[in-house]
C-alpha cells in the first residue's frame, strides 16, 4: 500500500463522506436504481414502478451497510422529468444516502438538479456529470440549483492514454468549477472490456497525487462486457471477476465505486468491506488511521 504525497480531500455529501488516505475511509458504494430494463421498472417514460420491490432493494443496500460499515449511495436513472421527480422523491423518502441524478441527456440531467433543488435535497445530490464539452447552459444551470458535488470525467475519446485522461480533466474541472461544483468526485472513466482498460485503473494513482480529489469509476459494465468471461464462465461463477475488479480498484486508491445494479449488494458489499480492512491494517504501518469508527475494520475484528 501506498500513501499519497499530496493533501487528499474529504468531501460529505449528505451523511457521507468521500475521499481521503487509503485506508482512512471506506469505499463508497454507489448502486443503481431504476435503470433502464430493471424488472420492477414498468413505464421509464412515466415512472411507474413496483414500490414494495423498490423498497426491498433500498432495504438491502442499508442493511448492508449496516452490517459491513461500508457507506453508500443510490445513482438514481431516469429518462424524463415526470420520472425523474417521482424516483428522487422515493428514495429520498425511504434512505438518507446521498443521491446521483444520472441521465444520458443533458436537458434530462438538467430537468433532474432543478427538481432536486425544488425539494430541497441539493446537499444530498451528486450531478452525474460535467466532462469536456459540457455546455455553458447546463453548467450555469446546475449552479443555479446550488448542487455542489459532481461527477467529472476523465474520458478522452481521442486518447485514452493517461495523457490523453489528464489532458481533458483539466478542461472538465474548470467546466465543474463554472457549475459551481466545489466536491468534484472524479471518475477515470474505464471503458467496457478492451486492451486498454487498464490505463483507468493506472490513473486513480495519478489523478488522486496531482489533484487531491476523491476518484473512482464505474466498474459494472467491465465482467459484463468480457467476451472471454461470457464464453467461459457460467453466470454464478461471474462474480468471483467482478469481485475481482473492484478490489483491483481499491487497491489501487479508489474512493468510490459505481458497482451497477443496486440487487447486487448482498454480494458486494462484504467483498468491499474485506479488501477495505486489507488498506486500513496496511496502512496503519504508514500511521494512517480510519477517521470514522464504522469503518469495516471494526466490524470485521469486532
Amino acid at each position: 500500500m501506498f500513501k499519497f504525497s499530496t493533501n487528499q480531500n474529504v468531501y460529505e455529501v449528505g451523511r457521507v463522506k468521500i475521499g481521503g488516505q487509503p485506508g482512512e475511509l471506506p469505499t463508497v458504494l454507489i448502486g443503481s436504481i431504476f435503470w433502464l430494463g430493471q424488472k420492477m421498472v414498468q413505464d421509464a417514460n412515466k415512472g411507474i414502478f413496483d414500490p414494495k420491490e423498490a423498497e426491498n432493494i433500498i432495504n438491502k443496500m442499508q442493511t448492508w451497510s449496516d452490517v459491513s460499515g461500508v457507506p453508500f449511495a443510490f445513482d438514481i436513472v431516469g429518462t424524463t422529468d415526470e420520472a425523474f421527480g417521482k424516483y428522487i422523491d422515493f428514495v429520498a423518502k425511504h434512505s438518507d444516502a446521498p443521491l446521483m441524478l444520472d441521465a444520458m441527456s443533458p436537458k434530462t440531467r438538467m430537468g433532474a438538479a432543478d427538481l432536486a433543488k425544488k425539494m430541497g435535497l441539493q446537499d444530498r445530490c451528486i450531478y452525474n456529470s460535467f466532462y469536456k464539452g459540457v455546455s455553458k447552459v447546463e453548467a450555469d444551470k446546475v449552479k443555479e440549483s446550488g448542487i455542489k458535488c459532481s461527477i467529472v470525467l476523465a474520458d478522452n475519446p481521442k486518447d485514452n492514454s493517461l495523457d490523453g485522461k489528464l489532458a481533458v480533466l483539466n478542461e472538465a474541472l474548470a467546466l465543474a468549477k463554472e457549475g459551481g461544483i466545489t466536491k468534484p468526485l472524479i471518475d477515470c472513466a474505464i471503458p467496457a472490456f478492451a486492451p486498454d482498460m487498464g490505463t483507468a485503473v493506472r490513473a486513480i494513482h495519478y489523478v488522486k497525487e496531482k489533484f487531491g480529489h476523491p476518484t473512482g469509476l464505474g466498474t459494472g459494465n467491465v465482467v459484463t462486457t468480457m467476451g472471454w468471461v461470457k464464453a467461459n464462465v457460467p453466470k454464478e461463477f461471474r462474480k468471483g471477476c467482478t469481485t475481482a475488479t473492484n478490489a483491483i480498484m481499491q487497491v489501487m486508491g479508489a474512493n468510490w465505486l459505481m458497482f451497477g445494479p443496486a440487487e447486487q449488494a448482498d454480494w458486494v458489499f462484504p467483498a468491499i468491506a474485506v479488501v477495505d480492512t486489507y488498506i486500513s491494517s496496511a496502512m496503519g504501518d504508514l500511521d494512517i488511521r480510519p477517521l470514522e469508527e464504522t469503518h469495516p475494520i471494526y466490524k470485521v475484528f469486532l
